[in-house]
């Protein structure tokens, strides 16, 4: 009987053989698939680690030349000479390897990267290339060993040559040759006759100013004012006042550090004149980023350029003693005391790019091919739909957020329009800045509800305020925790980005991109004048204030997590990221 239950419950040899043959199936099947995995990891890790070091690299030259600036004895590593040894200073190169670098006393145009198990070659755009692919998009058949000598420079970008096609000799609207330097290209005229210099690069929508067919650089201003703030605490009538500046010290720190590593490659040093309206070039300043000066505004055209957007924008140069120069709502030159808020359109020069597609306009502009899988590695400006569960931005169950900021594990995103419904701050006008006020237990908070909380986590906002003359830095010197607020002053996209307005003519933004675009032409943000008055965007740019119990647009700002994935989308505002 015991042999007989011994045999019935064994494994016969065939029985043995059926699941060792049925293992290594799942074996040979798995194996490759685990290999993938681990190279995928490899390459990532690589890629992470080479624009680290890109970064690292970039960051380092742009502080020596502040020092070199401050001090004439100090002795700079960034120059021609620049080798493979000098890295080792500005950088940990971890596990990497540099095989080679040249530098041209401005630039990387050579570095090549040997990072876990694989070969990174930089290209024109701060982007690399892997192993044997070629920066014009070709595989040179090489290999990754560390033997090969075989290294693809960098090639010319083709966007000039893509605007030189469209430029038709003798044009006095539209692309227009310089009279005076052959090789400088501009434009001029309204937006029916400059309809196709619009530029997704680095996160924002930009417009070209210009472009230089021998130094193979272009001039470009965003086509969005992309914060409002006061310009100074005073009129700058120096370099030196210009430098203490509220308006420099947004551009050159806060928009210059929210900016990818390989678009801060690829911008130049420039010249910016910052004189007096009728003399701008009286004072100069050498900047990564600057504004538009009056000069430029009547060459595009004045009030009647493409660069009118209806909305109030600073310029680089004042009027007199006591005003700084500004365009108004209406196109027009205009002057103000400083302390008054408008907004900022920053202005940049780059390395011609090698763009992927693109018409030039505002709905299909010229792109270059830098979107991304998760939001790690998003960049700030970038658009994001997020899922919801109710219509607050319609009846598609999204809403399209822009991306703020990122901050180690969080990721700052603004809606990109409003909410459905207005609603007012608090019934009580003394009431400080907290998550008891009205707009939160009344609003805020179901709206957030109808996000999938496996998505959003806690964030500080800034709820300092901001008072005549201030900084925008003094916004955030208090700050709330919350799982929601409202724009920040000073902050990416909390000014009229968006372009407030009740009517359906939209200057400077495609009006299908705006959740709810005509809901209301004002918005609250999270900011005080004083005891009792609290700060609201308007729809010509400025940033105003009223008491808190007055009805007005609302635009949540939340904290997304780091390492979501997207399912589908290319970060543009006519293609989001969409949110797993």
């Amino acid at each position: 009987m015991f042999m007989k239950q011994i045999k019935k419950n064994a494994f016969t040899l065939i029985e043995l053989l059926a699941v060792i043959i049925i293992l290594v199936i799942i074996a040979l099947v798995a194996t490759p698939i685990v290999l993938d995995i681990i190279d995928d990891a490899r390459v990532s890790a690589g890629k992470s680690e080479a624009n680290m070091i890109l970064s690292g690299i970039n960051n380092y030259c742009a502080t020596e030349d502040v020092k070199s600036e401050m001090d004439s004895s100090y002795t700079k590593i960034c120059t021609s000479s620049m080798n493979v040894d000098n890295v080792k200073e500005m950088v940990n190169l971890g596990n990497a390897e540099i095989k080679e670098l040249a530098y041209d006393g401005e630039k990387l145009t050579t570095l090549v990267i040997e990072s876990n198990n694989h070969k990174f070659t930089l290209c024109s755009g701060s982007t690399f290339v892997m192993d044997s692919e070629t920066c014009d998009g070709t595989n040179n058949g090489g290999n990754n060993n560390e033997d090969d000598d075989i290294v693809q420079k960098p090639v010319e970008g083709n966007l000039i040559s893509t605007l030189l096609e469209k430029y038709i000799e003798g044009s006095t609207t539209g692309l227009v040759k310089d009279a005076t330097n052959e090789n400088i290209y501009y434009y001029t005229g309204n937006n029916t006759q400059v309809a196709n210099n619009f530029l997704w690069y680095g996160g924002h929508q930009w417009r070209i100013l210009e472009f230089d067919t021998s130094a193979k650089t272009l001039t470009l201003i965003t086509q969005q004012p992309l914060t409002s703030i006061q310009a100074a605490s005073a009129v700058w009538e120096t370099e030196e006042a210009y430098e203490l500046s509220h308006v420099n010290t947004w551009l050159n720190e806060y928009f210059w550090n929210s900016l990818d590593s390989s678009i801060k490659n690829n911008i130049l040093n420039n010249s910016f004149n910052i004189g007096i309206y009728d003399n701008i070039s009286e004072i100069t300043t050498i900047k990564k980023v600057g504004l538009l000066d009056a000069e430029q505004y009547k060459r595009a055209g004045d009030e009647s350029s493409f660069l009118d957007i209806d909305d109030y924008f600073w310029l680089g140069n004042r009027y007199d003693s006591s005003h700084l120069q500004l365009v108004n709502n209406s196109g027009s030159f205009s002057n103000d005391n400083s302390s008054v808020i408008n907004g900022i359109r920053p202005v940049i020069k780059i390395y011609d790019l090698t763009i992927c597609g693109g018409e030039g306009t505002l709905t299909s502009s010229y792109y270059t091919e830098n979107k991304t899988t998760n939001t790690s590695d998003i960049q700030v400006g970038e658009y994001i739909n997020i899922p919801t569960n109710s219509n607050y931005c319609g009846n598609d169950n999204m809403c399209t957020f822009r991306v703020v900021s990122k901050n180690g594990e969080r990721i700052k995103i603004v809606l990109n329009g409003l909410l459905s419904g207005q609603a007012s701050l608090n019934d009580d006008s003394f009431a400080e800045v907290t998550p008891n006020l009205k707009i939160f237990t009344n609003y805020l908070n179901g709206f957030i509800k109808s996000i999938d909380n496996e998505n959003i986590t806690t964030g500080t906002y800034g709820v300092g305020k901001y008072e005549y003359q201030d900084s925008y830095i003094d916004t955030v010197s208090i700050t709330m925790t919350s799982k929601i607020g409202l724009p920040t002053i000073g902050e990416m996209f909390s000014g009229n980005d968006i372009d407030l307005g009740t009517t359906n003519t939209k200057v400077f933004v495609d009006i299908n991109t705006i959740e709810n675009p005509t809901k209301s032409d004002y918005y609250w943000t999270m900011n005080k004048l004083d005891s009792v008055f609290f700060r609201n965007v308007n729809l010509h740019g400025n940033i105003n204030y009223t008491r808190s119990t007055e009805l007005m647009g609302v635009r949540p700002v939340i904290y997304l997590k780091s390492g979501l994935t997207f399912t589908s989308g290319e970060g543009t505002a006519q293609s989001p990221y969409v949110l797993e």
